[in-house]
C-alpha cells in the first residue's frame, strides 16, 4: 500500500512538471519555441487633399505674366482657360487678341478685335488693337482711321499716338509725327522706343541737336537697342562729332560695321581720305565684310577723282 501511494504521488508530480516546465523533444533536447511575427503597425488612411479650383481671374493673371514676358502662346492658352470660366469677359478676349498680335498672327488677332467691337463698339482698346493689326498688315490708311477712332473713344491711349507718329513718318510728314510722339510721351514719359522714334523724326527734319537729346533719353530709359546707338551715331556725324559717333557705332554692332558706318559719315561729309581709311580698316577686320566696305571704298575713290 505504501508503494502504491508513493507511485501515485510520483505520477502526479511528473504530470505537474510536464505542464509547468514543458516536455523535452523526442531526442531529449530543449523544445523549439515558435514566436509570432511582429505585429503589423496600424496604418492610417490618407485623407485626399482637396483640389484647388483656379478661377477666371487667376488664369487671367497667369496670362498677363506670360504676355509681359513675350510668351505669347502660353499667354493665349491661359486666356482661353479664363474664358472657359467666364466666356463674356471682353477684357480677356481683348488680351487674347494681343497675344496673337505679339505672336505674329495678325489676321487672327484682327478677327478677335472685330468680334469684340461687334459686341461693344465703344471698347477703345479693341479699336486700338484692330488698328495695330491693320498696321502690321500694312493697311496704313485703315490703320490711321482706327487709331483716330480709338483716341476719340479714349484720349489716354498713348500707343495710338505713337502709331500715328509712325504713320506720319512713313508719309514723310515729320512735323505732325513729332507732335504725335510728344503727345504720347506726355502720357507715357518712360516709353524709350517713343523717344527713339521722336529722335528719328528730328533727324529727318534736320533738327540734329534735338535728335541727339531724344536718343540719349531713350538710352537713359534703358532702351539700349542697337538701333538707338546707330541712330545716335548718324546724327553725331551730322554734327561732325566723329569720336562720339564712332563710340556709338561700336556699341551698335561689330567693330567692322562701326568702321564702315563712320566711313560712310566721313564720305557723306566729303572727307574722302579719312573715309577711305575707315573703309580699309573695316575690310581688314572682317573679310566677310569685304563686299559692302569695298563698294563704299570704290565710291570714295571715285569722289576723290571728281
Amino acid at each position: 500500500m505504501m508503494f502504491k501511494r508513493r507511485h501515485t504521488l510520483l505520477f502526479i508530480l511528473g504530470v505537474m512538471c510536464f505542464f509547468l516546465v514543458g516536455c523535452t523533444t523526442k531526442y531529449g533536447g530543449i523544445p523549439q519555441v515558435r514566436y509570432t511575427e511582429p505585429p503589423v503597425p496600424i496604418q492610417k488612411s490618407k485623407v485626399p487633399e482637396p483640389e484647388i479650383e483656379i478661377g477666371a481671374d487667376e488664369y487671367e493673371k497667369l496670362g498677363d505674366a506670360m504676355l509681359s514676358n513675350g510668351k505669347y502662346f502660353m499667354a493665349f492658352m491661359q486666356y482661353e482657360n479664363s474664358l472657359k470660366k467666364n466666356p463674356e469677359n471682353l477684357r480677356v478676349e481683348y488680351k487674347k487678341g494681343l497675344a496673337l498680335l505679339g505672336g505674329g498672327r495678325h489676321d487672327e488677332a484682327q478677327k478677335i478685335f472685330q468680334l469684340i467691337l461687334q459686341k461693344n463698339p465703344d471698347f477703345a482698346p479693341a479699336r486700338e488693337g484692330l488698328a495695330r493689326a491693320n498696321f502690321k498688315n500694312k493697311l496704313y490708311h485703315i490703320a490711321k482711321v482706327n487709331f483716330e477712332k480709338a483716341i476719340a473713344l479714349d484720349p489716354l491711349l498713348w500707343r495710338s499716338y505713337g502709331y500715328l507718329g509712325n504713320l506720319h513718318d512713313l508719309a514723310g510728314d515729320y512735323d505732325p509725327a513729332i507732335k504725335e510722339y510728344k503727345t504720347a510721351l506726355t502720357l507715357k514719359p518712360d516709353a524709350g522706343f517713343i523717344h527713339n522714334n521722336l529722335g528719328v523724326s528730328f533727324y529727318r527734319s534736320g533738327r540734329y541737336k534735338e535728335a541727339v537729346d531724344s536718343f540719349y533719353q531713350a538710352l537713359r530709359l534703358k532702351y539700349d537697342n542697337h538701333k538707338v546707338y546707330n541712330n545716335l551715331g548718324r546724327v553725331l556725324v551730322k554734327l561732325e562729332l566723329y569720336d562720339k559717333a564712332f563710340e556709338a557705332f561700336k556699341k551698335g554692332g561689330p567693330e567692322a560695321v562701326a568702321y564702315n558706318n563712320i566711313g560712310v559719315g566721313y564720305l557723306n561729309n566729303e572727307k574722302f581720305d579719312t573715309a577711305a581709311e575707315y573703309f580699309t580698316k573695316a575690310i581688314e577686320l572682317s573679310p566677310r565684310f569685304y563686299v559692302l566696305a569695298n563698294e563704299n571704298l570704290k565710291k570714295c575713290r571715285l569722289k576723290q577723282k571728281q
